[in-house]
């Protein structure tokens, strides 16, 4: 049996939409749409990902600040919080096409038992959300000192519960080969630094668009992070339309979000393109490449 206390902490608006209550932090859900731009020059509304939002007395707080300002006992509470927070409101827009991806830091869940009991608390967010683990993403985000093998298990219990697993910051090293290898993950984002090297030059995105169809094939969905500009939709079609996520195509938006009037699901599972996005150039009517510069951005 689970602790279920951690869900005194969130409150539910009159709308619906899901808010927490960590000591004297406010947390808030942002959901930022990730897309998929088809060979017919269609943008489709594949994922979203769920972005804390924190502040204090009205002040926000950087996301990467927040828990350096809480007690290190109650991190894997907050980050617990945090993942249901986003689920539920992400159950909010009724999307059974569209995956959700939320981040962790599996370092604070070490124990057999710290794993299993943070999943159910997963599986019960996705419950009470109406949503499929299926749809649910985990972020595994390595940090120094992690233990290799914990995160594996962590990945392993996500799988077998039904849940998808994503990692970050892939730059196809040795050690981001063994973690393909070890965490079999769904959704990988490549490292924005890594995708500058290769942006420049006919072999680098030829080498890129090996790299994106052999995920695929192995069925592993890649995104594009940090896309804040044309060029760099440019060359996400020269390297086989992988997954783009970026302030270009859609900034996060803080629940209630425009996301289903943005992006309605219509007949047969295509979504229409919000305004910022029709404004790109089409496969068609393309424009000359400049080689892109990848920012990276504190979300």
């Amino acid at each position: 049996m689970i602790e279920r206390s951690i869900f005194s902490n969130l409150t539910r608006a009159t709308d619906g939409n899901v808010s927490a209550q960590h000591g004297p932090y406010l947390l808030q859900s942002a959901l930022q749409p990730i897309l998929r731009e088809t060979s017919e020059g269609v943008f489709e509304l594949e994922a979203i990902e769920g972005l804390v939002r924190a502040s204090r007395d009205g002040v926000h707080i950087p996301p990467a600040e927040l828990f350096s300002l809480i007690d290190e006992e109650d991190q894997p509470l907050v980050d617990s919080l945090c993942r249901s927070l986003h689920i539920l409101n992400a159950g909010l827009l009724g999307r059974n096409d569209v995956t959700l991806l939320i981040n962790s830091q599996p370092g604070l869940f070490t124990s057999p038992h710290a794993i299993r009991q943070e999943i159910d608390r997963m599986r019960l967010a996705a419950h009470e959300a109406g949503m499929a683990p299926a749809r649910i993403a985990c972020e595994i985000r390595e940090r120094s000192g992690d233990d290799l093998a914990a995160l594996a298990r962590f990945a392993g219990q996500l799988h077998e519960a039904g849940f998808l697993v994503a990692i970050d910051d892939y730059s196809a090293t040795d050690h981001d080969l063994d973690r393909l290898s070890r965490l079999r993950p769904d959704f990988l984002k490549f490292d924005p630094v890594w995708m500058q090297r290769f942006a420049g030059n006919s072999a680098g995105v030829a080498l890129m668009r090996v790299i994106v169809a052999q995920l695929e094939r192995e069925g592993v969905h890649a995104i594009v992070p940090s896309v804040e500009a044309a060029a760099q939709v440019e060359l996400c079609r020269e390297m086989g339309m992988p997954l783009m996520q970026g302030y270009l195509l859609g900034r996060p938006q803080i629940v209630p979000t425009s996301l289903n009037a943005d992006f309605p699901a219509i007949a047969g599972g295509t979504v229409r393109v919000s305004p910022p996005v029709s404004r790109l150039a089409t496969p068609a009517n393309r424009a000359p490449r400049t080689a892109p510069r990848f920012g990276r951005r504190i979300a």
